[in-house]
């Protein structure tokens, strides 16, 4: 996809923690079921797309949760965040 490209590798990864940040502010300010599935759904494939495919699986799992009416546990999901964060920020430390 990035045909090797570190810099078009690194300006993807910057746009995709600037969504982490964007989607932790949303996160909060979403209300209703089908609106949290479509939030959710949205960032899943973003997560996806940079490789992030445990945190694509856990919000994968909250999207389930938040179909059914229920209020998905997130615990996994920051979690994962946490953890793509602090590999972001290596990545562009180095």
């Amino acid at each position: 996809m990035t045909f090797d490209d570190p810099d078009l590798q690194g300006q993807i990864l910057e746009m995709f923690a600037v969504q982490i940040e964007e989607f932790r502010r949303g996160l909060h300010e979403t209300m209703g079921s089908a609106a949290l599935c479509a939030f959710l759904h949205r960032f899943k494939g973003s997560a996806r797309g940079v490789g992030a495919f445990a945190l694509g699986e856990a919000l994968e799992q909250a999207e389930r949760e938040a179909a059914t009416g229920a209020l998905p546990l997130l615990v996994t999901v920051e979690s994962c965040l946490a953890e793509v964060s602090a590999d972001l920020t290596e990545l562009q430390n180095s």
